[in-house]
């Protein structure tokens, strides 16, 4: 149960990550960007109250709002702006499959570099492999591939011309 407890809160993140990228994939190009995030909001607010008394039947939502500090503010804002990336990343044509990664994997190299920075974490050997591994998989995924020609190859996808 203890290694239950330890893996579900990953398991759901991946879960919410990949159908968030969906979504975010899925919105209208011709829709606002904040409207849209708007209605994502709302539908988030309503949500996370009931699931505020679900998870503390008959508790004060309004005691709680007071036990919280800065940080609340502060992911509102970086959610908004995260939401919002989203979307122009994908209206900027990335493919599912690459930018989130890419974005990922940035995010996960700089929580490295803050973890040791700022909250003493420590830099160990496997940390460092690992960020290197990472800045090599940035490389590889963003480098054009190149058939036995020189010539950058041809995606999988695209047809090819005969002539």
């Amino acid at each position: 149960m203890e290694m239950l407890i330890f893996i579900a809160p990953l398991l759901l993140n991946v879960f919410g990550n990949t159908v968030y990228n969906i979504a975010g994939k899925g919105t209208p190009e011709d829709v606002n960007s904040f409207a849209s995030l708007s209605i994502s909001y709302g539908v988030g607010l309503v949500l996370c109250v009931v699931l505020f008394f679900v998870n503390n039947p008959g508790g004060n939502i309004f005691e709680a709002f007071a036990q919280a500090n800065w940080a609340s503010y502060a992911l509102g804002i970086c959610i908004v702006f995260i939401d919002l990336s989203l979307i122009l990343l994908y209206r900027a044509g990335w493919d599912v499959s690459i930018g989130s990664l890419i974005a990922n994997i940035g995010v996960s190299l700089m929580t490295v570099v803050v973890g040791v920075a700022a909250f003493g974490e420590a830099m160990t050997i496997v940390k460092a492999v690992g960020i290197v591994i990472c800045a090599l998989g940035l490389y590889v995924v963003n480098a054009p591939e190149k058939g036995t020609d020189g010539e950058p190859s041809v995606s999988l996808e695209e047809p090819v011309d005969p002539a």
